[in-house]
C-alpha cells in the first residue's frame, strides 16, 4: 500500500525532470531511471486497487471489533472500536479512506496487544486478517 500516491507521482515526476533527465548518459541516471520506472509500476498496481483494498481492510477490521465486543465486553477502547465499527468513510476520495483506515490500525493494534495476552482465538483472527492485508497489498514484480 503506497500512502499519498498522488503526491509521490508528483515527487517523481520532479525526479525525472529535476535529476534523471539531465543525467542520462551516466550509469547513475540510467540506475535512477531504473528505480524510478519500479517505483512507478507499484504505483500503478496501487492505484489500481487502492480504494477496494482499504475498504476491504476496514470492514474486516469492522467485523472484527463487532465479534469482539459481543465476546469481551469492557474490552481496552471498547467505545473506540464500537464507534469504528459504525463508521463509514467520509466519502471514497484515497484522502478519506486513508484516514479511516489509519484509524482502524491503530485501535487494531490496541486489540490485538490486548488478545496476544488474553485471548489466542481472537489473537489469530487479527493474524489472519493481518495476512490477508499483506496479500492484497503485495506487488507483482516482472522478472526476466
Amino acid at each position: 500500500m503506497i500512502n499519498q500516491p498522488g503526491a509521490q507521482l508528483r515527487d517523481l515526476a520532479i525526479r525525472i525532470a529535476t535529476h534523471v533527465l539531465p543525467d542520462m548518459n551516466t550509469a547513475y541516471g540510467q540506475a535512477d531511471a531504473g528505480l524510478i520506472s519500479g517505483l512507478l509500476m507499484a504505483l500503478a498496481q496501487d492505484f489500481e486497487r487502492a480504494a477496494f483494498n482499504r475498504m476491504a481492510d476496514i470492514e474486516e477490521i469492522q467485523q472484527i471489533f463487532k465479534v469482539a465486543k459481543i465476546n469481551h465486553p469492557g474490552l481496552p477502547a471498547d467505545q473506540d472500536m464500537e464507534a469504528f465499527s459504525e463508521r463509514a468513510p467520509a466519502s471514497l476520495h484515497l484522502q478519506d479512506l486513508d484516514q479511516l483506515h489509519a484509524r482502524g490500525f491503530e485501535l487494531l493494534i490496541d486489540l490485538h496487544t490486548w488478545a496476544e495476552a488474553n485471548n489466542p482465538e481472537l489473537n489469530q483472527s487479527i493474524w489472519s486478517l493481518l495476512r490477508r492485508h499483506s496479500e492484497r497489498n503485495k506487488f507483482e514484480v516482472g522478472g526476466p
